[in-house]
């Protein structure tokens, strides 16, 4: 448990500073989820060049070169323009533009790899929706790679989809996929209790909160 100093510091962080413990846990996973995608389809981002849908503050983009994600080849988008300020200053070697999903401004096939990190859930249902997994398949290179994390859950701002609905905007693309963490309202709960009891309920299966999924756009 935190002590209520612990407590009164925590509070002026960040939500998501990764000293919180949610932010910690919620990281775990999805470094682990990675781990295990990574192992069982012996991906790598190699030498190619990758695009960073939806870069944000540039979180992912952190999370990724861990895992040998060469931030030099990397392209990211955002409409938010603090967010990409704050990841220009995290990684000035990648090249940043503001853009929206829905209108990629690279030509077709341009990238080996692309990567959309919670991007879909704020995109409403829809024709918007559709256009942006359409621009992601535009500038993909034949046999490219895209890797997909989102939520599963809704929220007043978000609308989590479920791995059906991630298949049905990219038809016929060959998917690995697994599901992790732990549902919102649980995990707030459990992690100040206890992290190793959060992730162990995690592990056992029982309401997980995310899908992490990578696809394969199929040869031309």
């Amino acid at each position: 448990m935190l002590s209520p100093a612990e407590k009164g510091y925590l509070g002026t962080l960040d939500y998501w500073s990764p000293l919180k413990p949610l932010a910690l846990f919620y990281q775990h996973e999805l470094e682990r989820a990675l781990a295990r995608i990574f192992r069982r389809t012996r991906f790598s981002f190699g030498a190619g060049r990758w695009l960073e849908d939806g870069c944000g503050r540039g979180d992912f983009l952190l999370t990724l070169a861990r895992f040998g994600a060469d931030p030099g080849r990397a392209y990211a988008i955002d409409q938010d323009i603090a967010g990409l300020d704050a990841a220009r200053r995290r990684f000035p070697a990648a090249a940043f533009a503001r853009a929206d999903a829905a209108a990629l401004p690279y030509r077709a096939a341009s990238f080996d790899h692309a990567t959309a990190a919670t991007l879909f859930s704020s995109i409403p249902p829809g024709e918007r929706r559709a256009r942006a997994a359409a621009e992601l398949s535009r500038v993909l290179k034949p046999g490219g790679t895209l890797l997909w994390f989102d939520f599963v859950e809704s929220n007043a701002r978000t609308r989590g989809l479920e791995i059906a609905e991630v298949r049905a905007l990219f038809p016929g693309w060959p998917a690995t996929a697994y599901k992790f963490g732990l549902r919102f309202r649980w995990a707030s709960i459990l992690v100040n209790k206890s992290l190793c009891f959060a992730h162990a309920l995690a592990a056992l299966g029982v309401a997980r909160s995310h899908w992490l999924v990578l696809l394969t756009k199929p040869p031309e």
